[in-house]
């Protein structure tokens, strides 16, 4: 029997399903991101669908595919927040894919190139799709939710780079550089390390390995700090922008921090009158 695929009908299913299972993945990873990269991320996914239209790959190519498809489309919805926050959201993604096709096993499924076909409408599988939705909703409100504070994806625009980030609220931070008053958003050093300008990094990793003074021409400014852990200096830099979707403030400083144990959740710390702006709640 020959199977007939409409190419429409491909990518809006496929586009509407992954907007679901991404939207449950950053409930699982208490992460959230904004409506336009929800969109790429679906899209993503919707194209990699075209998978299945390609000649049969190797077990091991079909393998390496299907994860690089997986990580483009989890990166499209939710940046890279760092290693092992990124690999965390592409294995809640791949489970969620994986838990949607044992939802909707019938007799007739087809697969090529790790990509399966059901032959069922398109209306059955959305249904599907929302019926993995509800039972995640029903097992977070039974158990909790996933531990620690929602984070958004959002873009750090310094003078040569913008970095992806996962920008956090936090209504008891609060740290003003004292001698212009600007805010100071707080960024986890080893998180964006790789993404920052080559003599800045060096700067920095002098900085926080044996205290070195900072360089005049990068504009290095040293501002106070103080925790439960105590006081500290922590290098600054003045930043471009913040940009949550098209939503965007400037007139800040980006501090670097390594703290000895890694945050989860975020890797940009902001206070509440930059969020408030942002609309971060």
């Amino acid at each position: 029997m020959k199977t007939v695929i409409y190419l429409d009908e491909l990518l809006l299913t496929n586009f509407l399903a992954a907007a679901m299972l991404l939207l449950c993945t950053g409930l699982l990873c208490a992460r959230q991101c904004s409506g336009l990269r929800l969109l790429a991320g679906s899209a993503a996914a919707a194209v990699s669908s075209f998978g299945i239209l390609l000649p049969e790959l190797p077990g091991a190519a079909a393998v390496l595919c299907k994860a690089f498809t997986c990580g483009a489309v989890v990166a499209a919805a939710y940046g890279v927040p760092g290693l092992r926050g990124f690999a965390r959201l592409c294995a809640w993604y791949l489970l969620l894919n994986l838990l949607l096709c044992g939802a909707v096993v019938l007799p007739g499924v087809q697969s090529a190139n790790l990509c399966v076909y059901f032959a069922l409408s398109p209306g059955r599988l959305l249904l599907c799709c929302g019926a993995v939705s509800a039972l995640l909703r029903a097992v977070l409100f039974c158990f909790g939710r996933a531990a620690g504070p929602r984070s958004v994806a959002a873009v750090l625009e310094l003078d040569s780079a913008a970095l992806p980030v996962q920008a956090l609220c936090d209504t008891g931070f609060s740290v003003q550089d004292p001698l212009s008053g600007r805010a100071v958003v707080l960024l986890h050093y080893p998180s964006v390390r790789d993404g920052l300008p080559q003599a800045l990094r060096t700067f920095l990793d002098s900085y926080f390995a044996c205290g070195a003074s900072p360089p005049p021409e990068l504009g290095v400014r040293l501002v106070p700090c103080t925790t439960i852990a105590g006081h500290c200096v922590l290098p600054a830099v003045p930043a471009k922008a913040l940009r949550v979707g098209s939503r965007r403030v400037q007139g800040f400083l980006a501090a670097f921090c390594r703290p000895e144990t890694p945050p989860e959740h975020w890797t940009a710390l902001l206070d509440s009158e930059l969020a408030g702006q942002l609309g971060i709640r």
